[in-house]
C-alpha cells in the first residue's frame, strides 16, 4: 500500500493516530484485570456470598478467557484485528457494567462469562497484532501499559471503597472509562490493516506470503493438535503457564502471606501486598529500556533471575520491614518482563501466520494458570498448615519456568543452525 510505513515497530496505514488505539488498548486489558481480589470481600457481603464463591467468578472467567484465546484466531481472520479489539472491550464494559449492578451471585457469573470472553479476545488480538510488527522494546512498554492500567484499577477501586462509597460504584467507576477507550478505540481500529510491508516480513526473516496477509493466506484454521506437535510449542505453554502461577498467586496470596507469616496487620499488608504492581510497572519501564540492547533470550533469563532472587529473600530472615518492602517489588519486577519477550519471539520461533494461534494458545495456558495456580496453593497451605510455604510454591513454578525456556532455547539454536 503507498502509504504503509513502519513507524516505532507498528504499522501505520496513513493514519498518525494507530499506535495511540494500540497504547489504548492494552490499558483496556489492565483496567479490570485486577479488580476482583481486591473487591471480593465487601463484593461478596454486597450479594450475601461466602468468601469461598469468589472461586466459581474466577473459574468462568478463565473459562471464557481460555475459550476465547483458542478461538480468537479465526474471529480475527474474519473480521480482522482492529473489530477483534472492539468485540473485546466492548464485552469486558458489559461485564464491568453488569457487575455493578448485580444483585445476586448468578448474575455475577453470568456477567464473568462476557468478562472473561472479552479479556481473552483483547489479549490474542492486540498480541498478534504487535508481535509481528514491533520490536521487544515496544512490546515491553505496551505491556507496561497493561500493567499501569491494572495498578490504576486497583488503586481507584482502593480509593472508592476506602472513601465509604459502594463496591458497585467501583465497578461502574472502571466501567465508564473502559467504555470511554471502547469508543475511542472504535474510531480507529477500522483503519488497521493486517497486512504486512516487505520490511516487516524481511525482519522476520521470512518470505511473503499470499497476498501478503496472513488473513488470506491460511487455508484453515491452526488446530491445537497440530501446533502443540510445534517444536518448542509445548515448552512455550509450560513456560506461560509457570510464569503466570507466580504473578497470579502473588497477587492472591501476598497480603494474606504478610499477616499470617509476617505479623502484618490487615490494613498495613494491603498496601504493601500493592507494592506487587508497582513492581510490574516500574518492571516493566526498566524492561523497555533494556529491551532496546538485550535479546528476548536475556530478557526471559533476566526476568526469572529476579524472580528466584525474590523468593531467596522472601525466606531470608530480615529485620524490620525491608523484606515487606522488597519482596512484592521484585517479584513484580521479574514477572515483568518475560511475557513480552515471549510474545516478541513468538513470530520468530513458530512464524507469522501462526502467531495469532500460538498467541491464543499461551493465552488459554495464562487463563487455566490463573483459575488453578492461586486455587492449588490453598491446598497446599492447608496441608502444610501455615503461609510459610509460599516463597516455596512460588519457587516450585520458578524453576519450571526455567526449565521451560531452557528447552525453548535449545530449540531455538537447533533452528537456527537449520537441525
Amino acid at each position: 500500500m503507498a502509504h504503509e510505513q513502519i513507524y516505532g515497530g507498528i504499522v501505520r496505514a496513513g493514519t498518525p493516530d494507530v499506535s495511540l488505539q494500540v497504547i489504548l488498548g492494552f490499558l483496556a486489558i489492565g483496567l479490570p484485570e485486577a479488580l476482583l481480589g481486591a473487591s471480593w470481600p465487601a463484593m461478596g457481603a454486597g450479594v450475601h456470598a461466602p468468601l469461598v464463591a469468589v472461586v466459581g467468578i474466577a473459574a468462568v472467567l478463565a473459562a471464557g478467557s481460555a475459550a476465547a484465546a483458542i478461538t480468537a484466531e479465526p474471529v480475527a481472520r474474519r473480521f480482522g484485528s482492529g473489530r477483534t479489539v472492539d468485540m473485546g472491550v466492548a464485552l469486558t464494559v458489559l461485564a464491568l457494567l453488569g457487575f455493578s449492578f448485580a444483585p445476586h451471585y448468578w448474575v455475577l457469573l453470568v456477567f464473568a462469562l462476557p468478562y472473561g470472553i472479552g479479556s481473552g479476545m483483547l489479549v490474542v488480538a492486540l498480541n498478534a497484532y504487535v508481535a509481528v510488527r514491533s520490536a521487544n522494546a515496544r512490546i515491553t512498554w505496551l505491556h507496561a501499559t497493561t500493567a499501569f492500567g491494572a495498578l490504576v484499577g486497583h488503586t481507584v477501586l482502593g480509593w472508592i471503597i476506602a472513601d465509604g462509597a459502594n463496591w458497585r460504584w467501583a465497578y461502574r467507576t472502571i466501567g465508564l472509562v473502559q467504555l470511554a477507550l471502547a469508543v475511542v478505540l472504535a474510531a480507529g481500529t477500522r483503519r488497521w490493516r493486517d497486512h504486512l510491508t516487505a520490511a516487516q516480513m524481511a525482519q522476520l526473516g521470512e518470505t511473503p506470503y499470499a497476498q501478503g496477509d496472513w488473513r488470506h493466506d491460511m487455508r484453515r484454521p491452526h488446530v491445537v493438535r497440530t501446533l502443540m506437535a510445534m517444536p518448542a510449542a509445548v515448552a512455550v505453554i509450560v513456560l506461560m503457564f509457570a510464569t503466570t502461577s507466580v504473578e497470579q498467586t502473588t497477587m492472591l496470596w501476598a497480603s494474606s502471606y504478610m499477616v499470617h507469616a509476617g505479623g502484618m496487620s490487615i490494613h498495613t499488608a494491603g498496601v504493601y501486598a500493592n507494592l506487587f504492581f508497582v513492581g510490574l510497572v516500574a518492571g516493566s519501564v526498566v524492561a523497555a529500556v533494556v529491551a532496546l540492547k538485550v535479546r528476548d533470550v536475556w530478557m526471559v533469563v533476566g526476568g526469572i533471575a529476579v524472580l528466584l532472587g525474590a523468593v531467596v529473600l522472601m525466606v531470608v530472615p530480615m529485620a524490620g520491614l525491608w523484606r515487606a518492602l522488597t519482596a512484592p517489588v521484585l517479584l513484580g519486577v521479574g514477572c515483568a518482563p518475560i511475557a513480552p519477550a515471549v510474545v516478541h519471539a513468538t513470530p520468530r520461533l513458530f512464524g507469522a501466520a501462526r502467531t495469532p494461534a500460538m498467541i491464543g494458545m499461551q493465552t488459554a495456558a495464562v487463563s487455566l494458570a490463573t483459575l488453578v495456580s492461586p486455587v492449588l496453593f490453598a491446598g497446599v497451605e492447608r496441608v502444610s498448615g501455615s503461609m510459610h510455604a509460599l516463597p516455596w510454591y512460588l519457587l516450585g513454578f520458578t524453576v519450571i519456568a526455567l526449565a521451560a525456556y531452557a528447552r525453548v532455547v535449545r530449540v531455538a539454536r537447533l533452528h537456527a543452525r537449520g537441525e
